[in-house]
This record gives C-alpha cells, sequence and structure tokens, in this order.
C-alpha cells in the first residue's frame, strides 16, 4: 500500500528540519562564540526574558533535569546575568530574573545572532518571512501574543 501525502511530506519534512536544525544550531555556536555562553545557558536567558521564572517551569521547557538547571542558573548567576529572589507572593518559590547585565548579555546575543542570520533569512521574501515565523509559533503552539510563559503554564501540571 502506498504512503498517503502527508506521509510522504513527514518524510520530506524530517529529513529539512532535521538539517535546519543541524545548520541553525551550528549558526548559533558561531554567532555567540566568543561570548562564552553554551546553547543551553543561552537558552535559558531566552526563556526567562520570555517570563520562565521558576527552576521547575525552566527544567520542563529545556527537558532537563532539576539539578542540572540549578546548576546552569548558578554558573548565569556566578556571571551575573541572572539572580534569583523569592517569590512575594510564595515565600517558598524562588524566582529567577535578568539582571541588567544579563538583559544587556541578551541584547549582545540578539545582534550577533542577526548579523550571523541576515544572509541566510535574507534569501526569504517578506512573505516567506512571515509565513515562517507563523509556521514555527504553529509548530509550538505559540499564538501571536502567547508567551512561552503561559504556554509552559499550561504544561507544568503535568511536570509537577
Amino acid at each position: 500500500m502506498g504512503m498517503n501525502i502527508l506521509d510522504e511530506k513527514l518524510d520530506e519534512l524530517w529529513r529539512l528540519t532535521t538539517h535546519v536544525v543541524w545548520q541553525m544550531r551550528l549558526d548559533q555556536q558561531k554567532a555567540f562564540e566568543g561570548l562564552g555562553v553554551s546553547l543551553m545557558q543561552a537558552f535559558a536567558l531566552m526563556c526567562i526574558s520570555e517570563g520562565i521564572d521558576q527552576p521547575s517551569s525552566l527544567a520542563f521547557v529545556m527537558d532537563a533535569s532539576p539539578p542540572g538547571v540549578s546548576q546552569l542558573l548558578a554558573s548565569l548567576e556566578e556571571r551575573g546575568l541572572v539572580r534569583r529572589e523569592l517569590d512575594t507572593s510564595d515565600k517558598r518559590k524562588v524566582r529567577i530574573l535578568l539582571t541588567d547585565s544579563g538583559k544587556d548579555f541578551l541584547e549582545q546575543m540578539r545582534e550577533r545572532w542577526r548579523a550571523f542570520s541576515r544572509e541566510r533569512f535574507g534569501r526569504l521574501s517578506p512573505e516567506e518571512l512571515s509565513m515562517i515565523t507563523q509556521s514555527y509559533r504553529k509548530i509550538i503552539d505559540l499564538s501571536p501574543g502567547k508567551g512561552l510563559a503561559s504556554w509552559e503554564h499550561e504544561q507544568e501540571m503535568d511536570y509537577e
């Protein structure tokens, strides 16, 4: 029995996605080289900037162990990029926040990413860029105005 259209497209997507993910990873490594930050640390900073401020939520989104995330946060804290504080509404919880240095650092990362991505994404028309952005949002279920923080909050109940 022949493959249906969806399966054929999924096979092609698997192949293309694998290449795209690998290429993006290499681009990010090159872009962040010299900043002394790993891709995991870079992703953690981005998540924190998007409102994911609980270590357990960060562990969930990053698919990492809580001890691993704790170690990652400690290294970011040592560099002065994040700080931990007790949640004012629940003293048992710790919130993670970007420091001013962390915000500046994220801006540096953003600038370097843009510089590395202009050539690759510059090949796309404005319409294609909009389409790829909308497609990414659908794939990771981020409708406009719906940040990662609200997405992970819905998932959080399964994790705890």
